[in-house]
């Protein structure tokens, strides 16, 4: 007698089971995403400490006296750090080692007694012989998260050095200017009694359009899921990789202050009115220009990018901005070098100090340099 064969599963009936498995997979995957899995932990996190390493926020320093408001006042009321200090930034960087870090993931910064990241022996009394460059800007002239030494303004020294003799650059950035227009009156009123043989200002991109820091950015994945949000981000689906198709320049060059400032986009450090839209960055430009060629200094201009949508297949979509302040410094007669060029190539997260923290990193300043260089030697002739 012939056995039964034994009946077949139908295909339909097959991908049904494989869809309701993976369905269910996939529903206690998101399940467990909300109940159990918090927001991705933030990697090298920036806090502070004093020298002998106690924590300390900035509450703390302006009610001990380390940042002060700046004297003499500029366009605005403005804090800096206080002369004659020192701390520690202090990354969290458990899973994110950086040579330039100590062991306990800390940066010193020092103070000198005029208020700037400065060695002591820069002072007024210009020795006989000396040549200065005085550098004007704010945290990415200062150096900010790595040590000073490793900053494109003590290492333009270090190379100018070499064949020109004494010649000295005087770091005054984030000295209470973090705007173009302050760093036109911290010139007038402050740095110039450091005698200057020239004149470097250096502007970053959020000084002149309203932004999300140091970065713009877009809509982060929201579609309800959160494995799907997760998915999405590991694809590559950053708030930092803007829609190319979309003209961000041209729509921020056209916000009013208050829809600036209800998307917390202006405010604080950048204020509405010192935005390039306003026409106040193109006049300060021109104030330090005529204060400089009344003295017969050279005065240059460099101009950082924002540090996103940089590397290989990535879309920069700032390149109209960047054009925007060629022109007007051509118009101007003002030396002018962009430093977008350096760093195109380098995808942005390899320039970073720390995911936290997007200031340019040692990696970023050496990139930058050598053009940095060849612009100050072109316009130097001493």
């Amino acid at each position: 007698m012939e056995r039964p064969r034994p009946r077949r599963r139908r295909p339909d009936a097959i991908a049904i089971l494989v869809l309701v498995t993976l369905a269910l997979a996939l529903g206690a995957a998101e399940l467990f995403l909300r109940l159990f899995v918090g927001p991705a932990p933030v990697v090298g996190k920036l806090t502070y400490a004093t020298l002998d390493g106690a924590d300390i926020t900035p509450a703390d320093a302006i009610a001990t006296g380390k940042i002060v408001p700046v004297q003499p006042p500029g366009p605005r009321p403005r804090d800096m750090f206080a002369p004659n200090n020192s701390f520690y930034l202090v990354y969290d960087n458990g899973r994110l080692p950086r040579d330039w870090f100590d062991a306990q993931g800390r940066v010193l910064v020092r103070i000198n007694r005029y208020g700037l990241r400065e060695r002591d022996d820069i002072t007024p009394e210009k020795p006989a012989g000396q040549r200065r460059i005085v550098c004007l800007g704010d945290s990415f002239t200062f150096g900010w998260g790595i040590p000073e030494e490793l900053g494109w303004v003590r290492k333009l020294e270090d190379r100018l050095r070499v064949d020109r003799g004494d010649v000295r650059t005087v770091n005054c950035g984030a000295a209470g200017t973090v705007c173009v227009d302050e760093y036109t009156a911290g010139l007038v009123n402050r740095f110039h009694v450091f005698q200057p043989d020239a004149v470097v200002l250096t502007i970053c991109l959020n000084d002149l359009i309203p932004s999300s820091g140091l970065n713009l950015q877009g809509p982060a994945p929201n579609t309800g899921s959160r494995l799907l949000d997760l998915l999405l981000g590991a694809m590559g689906h950053s708030p930092l990789q803007l829609d190319p198709a979309h003209d961000w320049v041209g729509e921020l060059l056209k916000l009013d202050a208050a829809t600036a400032t209800s998307a917390d986009l202006v405010g604080g450090d950048k204020p509405f009115e010192a935005m390039w839209s306003q026409g106040v960055p193109q006049k300060s430009l021109r104030e330090a220009k005529a204060f400089c060629e009344a003295r017969k200094i050279p005065f240059l201009v460099t101009l950082w990018p924002f540090l996103q949508g940089l590397g290989p297949g990535r879309h920069y979509p700032f390149h109209k901005l960047h054009d925007l302040v060629a022109a007007d410094c051509a118009a101007a007669g003002i030396p002018f070098l962009d430093v977008l060029p350096a760093l195109r190539g380098t995808r942005e997260e390899e320039l970073w100090v720390t995911p936290f923290d997007a200031h340019a990193n040692p990696r970023a300043q050496e990139l930058a340099l050598p053009a940095i260089e060849r612009f100050v030697r072109e316009h130097t002739r001493w």
